[in-house]
């Protein structure tokens, strides 16, 4: 069925709704086609999600008119299971090889040239991965952006944790769109955490939970990237929640990046509590997917030369020839009088070598666990008047230090229990005195109770131009609840049938403590 979904200055838009693409196993999904009115053929770029076909990522990325109006055929399709499609979903399963047979069902469409490149954010992207690791033919270009490249380590888990909140609305907005479902709101602070989603959860979500390890149930849903071959492009948001997954993709890939200011969703020029101004606003990046797709599809242009710009917090936009773009590592450690507890504390972030002094401690509650998400750029006073956070903060810059990379802590711990979390954020604190955190990163230590655990694990990419007269401010504690789930600090490595009664209060003692900041080198304009 087709229909006139509007017309443009370039050419009208035709809609053909409801294609149909036999999988080899006999199911069928079902896809809906932009193209331009007048005579093809086009090619062909490919979307592929869960969430309904006629949203197509439009909350972010332009519509599909506004792509067909440019010289294409886009092609947006439910996969297996959901909208109109037949079959059955479950995440990450099936992609790969629906995948492969769509792109090549989409090459041989009435509109199509032959030429398939896929693109969408967020779930729409780590499918595409599977799907180039698998060289289909008429595959010549992929754009997975915002998203992440294992569905282990930064998409459900993060450094051993489980990335709570994130998992359990994910996986709630999944199961609200299964025929017949009732929407349930997620229960946070549910204990068992299976019972978050309610009695009947899905059968897939209680396999995440059981599955804390990097093992074979991950290993079989993980894309080769080491296998791709085509062209890419992302889109990397610094306070995305996928941000270090998007990083690794520039970095295995050898991607075309534009990496902004930007959350999941909204892409905007408002970061949690702070406005950047026009300049951040998100237009450069559709811009440049589109100049991705007319040079690898269209052969309109040279690649571009460097291939990663990015915004830099309180400079503006920057180019570099990858990501992290040329830097060298500067060290501060963290050092104290043994009061390094909350802002009111005693602590100190120091450039170069410096005595850490006695040990800091503090207590870890895990049923009133230090609170707070990964929400970009929010004052993080009130938390940091608690005592079971230490903050380390350094003297007044006396001139501009622009970060650019992920940063890393270096930690010494000693725990009196066998298994403890460390997590780790750095904070910009402004000249008025207003602490608010540019990037975070987690590790779940176990080990046995008293014993000095040495870890080292990076915090989420950034740039940022920190100005004269703000002071760096490292942030460690026991949690980040509703971000990460509890650990009941007995040792557990699936906590998902823990009961409230088992959880435990831990002595943390930090011994040492050094953050490693990446500071650019030859920047270009």
């Amino acid at each position: 069925m087709s229909d006139v979904a509007g017309s443009g200055s370039d050419s009208d838009v035709v809609r053909e709704v409801g294609l149909e693409a036999a999988m080899p196993d006999g199911v069928r999904l079902v896809a809906d086609a932009w193209h331009p009115a007048k005579e093809g053929p086009w090619p062909v770029l490919l979307q592929r999600l869960p969430y309904g076909r006629s949203v197509a990522s439009a909350p972010v990325l332009p519509h599909p008119s506004w792509l067909a109006r440019r010289g294409y055929a886009v092609v947006v399709q439910d996969v297996r299971g959901r909208g109109d499609s037949e079959g059955t979903f479950g995440p990450f399963v099936h992609e790969a090889d629906d995948g492969v047979a769509t792109v090549e069902w989409a090459a041989g469409l009435p509109f199509s040239n032959g030429d398939v490149g896929t693109y969408g954010f967020s779930y729409q992207g780590l499918v595409q991965l599977g799907v180039a690791a698998r060289r289909p033919p008429s595959l010549r270009a992929i754009a997975p952006m915002m998203c992440c490249p294992d569905p282990y380590e930064g998409w459900t888990y993060e450094g051993g944790c489980l990335r709570w909140t994130f998992a359990a609305f994910w996986a709630a907005q999944l199961a609200a769109q299964e025929e017949g479902a009732v929407p349930v709101v997620p229960d946070l602070e549910a204990l068992p955490i299976s019972r978050a989603l309610g009695d009947q959860p899905p059968g897939w979500f209680l396999e995440w939970l059981a599955h804390p390890e990097d093992d074979e149930y991950w290993a079989e849903r993980r894309p080769d990237l080491s296998a791709i071959d085509v062209p890419a492009f992302t889109v990397l948001g610094w306070f995305d929640d996928f941000s270090s997954g998007t990083a690794r993709i520039i970095e295995a890939l050898g991607a075309e990046a534009v990496c902004g200011p930007w959350a999941h969703m909204p892409w905007g020029t408002r970061v949690g509590e702070v406005e950047l101004g026009e300049e951040a606003e998100p237009s450069v990046a559709h811009e440049a997917l589109l100049a991705f797709f007319d040079r690898v599809l269209k052969g309109n242009a040279d690649a571009p030369s460097p291939k990663v710009r990015y915004y830099s917090g309180g400079r503006g936009w920057t180019s570099a020839p990858s990501w992290p773009p040329p830097h060298r590592v500067i060290s501060w450690h963290a050092t104290s009088g043994g009061s390094a507890n909350s802002r009111h504390g005693d602590g100190g972030l120091v450039e170069g070598p410096a005595d850490p002094g006695p040990p800091d401690l503090f207590v870890a509650e895990p049923l009133v666990p230090y609170p707070g998400g990964v929400v970009p750029l929010v004052s993080e006073a009130a938390p940091e008047d608690r005592r079971d956070v230490l903050c380390y903060t350094s003297p007044r810059l006396t001139a501009p230090l622009a970060i650019a990379g992920s940063p890393r802590l270096d930690v010494i711990t000693r725990c009196d229990r066998d298994s403890h979390d460390v997590v780790a954020s750095l904070l910009l604190v402004d000249p008025s005195g207003e602490p608010r955190a540019l990037s975070t990163g987690v590790r779940r230590v176990r080990s046995s109770p008293g014993q000095r655990s040495q870890q080292s694990f990076s915090l989420r990419p950034i740039a940022w131009t920190c100005p004269v007269g703000a002071r760096l401010s490292l942030d460690i504690s026991g949690a980040r609840f509703p971000a990460f789930d509890r650990n009941p600090h007995d040792g557990s490595i699936a906590v998902a049938g823990v009961a409230r009664n088992a959880y435990r209060v831990a002595t943390i003692e930090v011994l040492a403590a050094r953050l490693e900041l990446p500071v650019e080198t030859g920047a270009q304009g």
